[in-house]
């Protein structure tokens, strides 16, 4: 055996990998059963004892017969004259290589006079012909049509049963084979030329001017393919015979006809499209996409049909029916071994009724285990997908499946949150509907804790912010659950306690108001109903939420001043927290970097907002701790930051802390502070240590504090 790249089959485009594969199979099957085949950026590499293999085409490869008598202009209509020339013409060469070829033309023949005569659906026809004909004919018949419990499934591959529109392949395979086949010595020493020109990846003999169809844009002679508006359609017969010696790896296995009940499942590595695989107009027609596996390991020609036959492409424990499951098996095993990456294309439909595989990309093969997380948001968009729903529900699952099927490419942080965000915004939608409220329930979001490990890889002050709001949740303390008790996605979203719709979230206008006046009127809220909840530490006053993971200190500093984080990236966070379910997750943010500017009246109110203790107590005194005043959220919103920070001030002092009254007029945004104060602070009382102790004058407006008037920095910070 002889190893021997051939520069003119690549992966790339259709036509040319086809005929790579088509070349392995009828070497395989004819001349060397051993061969191997693999593919190597420089060409097909093929290790063969055949030591010519032009040659051996040219005078000694016997076509696989392929014959559709159930379609028109195949040859067997009364219409088909010039088909019927070319079919008969072809089997009159006096050749043993067409010796199956005659045996099935006269069973296909039999099969299209009952076929016309008595009326035969072509599921019938193919039925017929299936029984009736020889083994050397089945190829052919299960790659162009997958019978399913009594039904026929056409393989976008090959069109509708080996047409595409007024395109018979097989027609045009018999007339390529008659160019091929002729016995006159300029005709053979051309075939002979073509071939090699094929599999060197040249071009000195005149290709024919014949269709290619969908498997070969470039050569198609589209609109807009010459300065004169279209140029001829060009192929090298050779290439065109061998494609579709090549799409017969493509045929359907009995065993997975009858494991899978779609059928499509039946159909190898073809999937439906996904949101992103049109690279025209969005509502550009298409039959799905076909994923053709590229190897670099050799394989021998018993190995490439396991690999067909089998069309391993598993996700969530299914086999692929979309590019976006498809995509997943890449990422996560769900694919043969050995496979190094495939190339996606789409078939879509272009320039009238034709279509066209258009390459889309090529994909490799890498294991990822946090694509697994897409799997757990699933299920429920999956039901809202089935449903027929209102447009705007439609255009929603859309976004979100487009939103998955980026993660699942790219996985990582922000792809992660864009998908988790898409999901909020369909349960938006969803709400929105009465009917879609009515016939889905709400869904069950998953445990954050896995997220969370993918999202905190983005270390950005608005993903810390995104999730201390999110995973607040009110209720008189950890492990109690009441009816009082709502997480912050029940505040937000129109869901109650009880996992129920409602017709208007509890606070409105998140996703349709700036963030900070939404947040605002979330601690108004929790400042009216606080004060019902009875937990074991008694609050004079009004806390804030105590089930939260807590915040760094500057950053929400930060946030009280509006501008200077990412509003938008902060809005896309959030959307993505509130997709998860915080409940018992506990994390410890990094310290960021100290470099804030802080904000006088907000360093004063997180200490209350926790729940303040005088200096030096410890948590474990059960003593009553300083809060809130209940109407500080308004008044903070109405932009009273004067008043409010005078009594704060008050109220510190009042325990203990060295804290003066402000002097002059506060300015600053009150309803960014108030926003500010929804997510616990994960050092309230920092602030007042660092910069009201020692550096008073620079936080509350007045004179610096004596050093002999500070007091000591407590054994424990308060909660």
């Amino acid at each position: 055996m002889s190893a021997v790249i051939l520069p003119g089959l690549h992966p790339t485009p259709l036509v040319n990998y086809l005929a790579g594969l088509g070349l392995i199979r009828v070497i395989g099957e004819q001349a060397d059963p051993q061969v191997t085949a693999a593919w190597t950026p420089e060409g097909l590499l093929i290790d063969t004892t055949v030591a010519d293999i032009a040659t051996w085409l040219a005078q000694t490869y016997a076509p696989t017969p392929v014959l559709s008598p159930w379609n028109e202009g195949s040859g067997f209509g009364t219409k088909d004259v010039t088909p019927r020339q070319a079919l008969e013409r072809l089997v009159s060469h006096p050749v043993p290589r067409l010796a199956a070829f005659r045996a099935a033309l006269a069973t296909a023949t039999l099969v299209a006079e009952r076929y016309r005569s008595e009326g035969w659906g072509k599921e019938q026809a193919v039925r017929e012909l299936r029984n009736r004909c020889a083994e050397a004919m089945l190829p052919w018949l299960d790659a162009a049509v997958v019978i399913t419990n009594g039904k026929a499934y056409y393989p976008p591959l090959l069109g509708t049963g080996g047409n595409d529109g007024r395109l018979e392949f097989s027609t045009n395979f018999h007339q390529r084979l008659v160019e091929l086949l002729d016995p006159a010595p300029k005709a053979a020493a051309r075939a002979l030329a073509q071939a090699r020109d094929l599999l060197d990846g040249e071009q000195q003999e005149i290709l024919s001017n014949a269709p290619i169809g969908q498997f070969d844009p470039a050569g198609a002679g589209p609109p807009g393919s010459s300065p004169f508006g279209a140029a001829s359609a060009l192929v090298n017969p050779w290439a065109y015979v061998l494609m579709v010696e090549g799409t017969m790896l493509f045929a359907s296995r009995a065993n997975r006809r009858n494991q899978h009940s779609i059928g499509r499942a039946a159909m190898p590595f073809t999937v439906s499209a996904s949101p992103n695989s049109t690279s025209g107009a969005e509502a550009e027609e298409t039959r799905g996409e076909l994923w053709t596996p590229v190897w670099r390991k050799p394989f021998t020609l018993a190995e490439i049909r396991h690999l067909f036959g089998e069309a391993r492409a598993v996700w969530r424990g299914r086999p692929a029916q979309r590019a976006l499951d498809f995509y997943a098996a890449t990422r996560t095993l769900g694919v043969a071994r050995g496979i190094d990456s495939y190339e996606r294309y789409g078939l879509h439909r272009r320039n009238g009724l034709a279509f066209v595989a258009v390459p889309l990309e090529r994909v490799e093969v890498r294991e990822d285990p946090t694509v697994r997380l897409a799997a757990r948001l699933e299920d429920w968009v999956a039901r809202v997908e089935r449903a027929t729903l209102s447009g705007a529900v439609q255009q929603a699952v859309r976004r979100t499946r487009t939103a998955q099927m980026a993660f699942v490419r790219e996985s990582g942080a922000l792809p992660l949150a864009r998908l988790l965000a898409s999901i909020t915004d369909l349960e938006f939608a969803v709400a929105r509907s009465g009917r879609a409220r009515r016939e889905l329930p709400v869904r069950m979001p998953p445990s954050a804790a896995e997220f969370l490990a993918v999202l905190e890889t983005a270390n950005c002050p608005e993903l810390r912010i995104a999730v201390g709001v999110a995973s607040c949740q009110s209720g008189a303390g950890v492990g109690r659950r009441d009816q009082s008790q709502r997480s912050m996605r029940q505040i937000l979203l129109p869901i109650d306690p009880q996992g129920h719709w409602q017709d208007m979230p509890l606070v409105p206008g998140f996703n349709l108001r700036p963030l900070r006046h939404v947040l605002a009127d979330v601690l108004a809220w929790r400042s009216r109903t606080a004060v019902d909840e009875q937990g074991r530490v008694p609050f004079r006053g009004s806390p804030t939420f105590r089930q939260a993971v807590p915040v760094p200190h500057a950053d929400l500093h930060n946030f009280a001043q509006p501008g200077l984080l990412d509003d938008k990236a902060l809005h896309l966070w959030l959307r993505a927290c509130l997709a998860l379910n915080w409940h018992g997750i506990a994390h410890d943010w990094p310290e960021p970097e100290d470099g804030f500017v802080p904000v006088p009246t907000l360093g004063l109110l997180h200490p209350l907002a926790a729940g303040a203790m005088p200096p030096g107590q410890r948590l474990a005194d059960q003593v009553p701790r300083q809060a809130l005043d209940p109407d500080w959220a308004h008044r903070l919103s109405m932009g009273q930051l004067t008043a409010v920070h005078a009594e704060a001030a008050r109220r510190l002092r009042h325990l203990g802390w060295q804290v003066l009254p402000p002097i002059g007029e506060i300015v600053g945004d009150g309803r960014a502070i108030t926003a500010a104060l929804v997510p616990r602070c994960r050092k309230p009382t920092d602030v007042l240590w660092r910069h009201l102790s020692r550096r008073q004058a620079r936080i509350a407006d007045g004179p610096a504090v004596p050093q002999a008037q500070t007091v000591e920095r407590p054994v424990e910070e308060m909660a």
